[in-house]
């Protein structure tokens, strides 16, 4: 009867606990995209198209939103 074990077993597990947390991290990443688009004092129509860039191309839509498209506070410090 032959094993089906790894050769290293301990490399198989770093890997899979690196691409898990590194699935973690993106999942939590877009959830907070979508959280913030949610919170952020937009029109409907704007707010619609952000959600649609996030959901249909992920990492340029996050990266645009957090980049560009967050709109200031309304009562936050300017800065002169």
């Amino acid at each position: 009867m032959t094993a089906f074990a790894a050769p290293d077993l301990a490399a198989t597990f770093g890997g899979i606990g690196f691409w898990s947390t590194l699935l973690a991290a993106a999942v939590f990443l877009f959830g907070s995209t979508l959280v913030s688009i949610a919170r952020a004092p937009l029109s409907r129509r704007s707010r619609r198209n952000w959600i649609w860039l996030v959901v249909l191309a992920p990492g340029i839509g996050i990266i645009l939103w957090f980049a560009s498209g967050r709109p200031a506070a309304l009562n936050g410090p300017t800065h002169a």
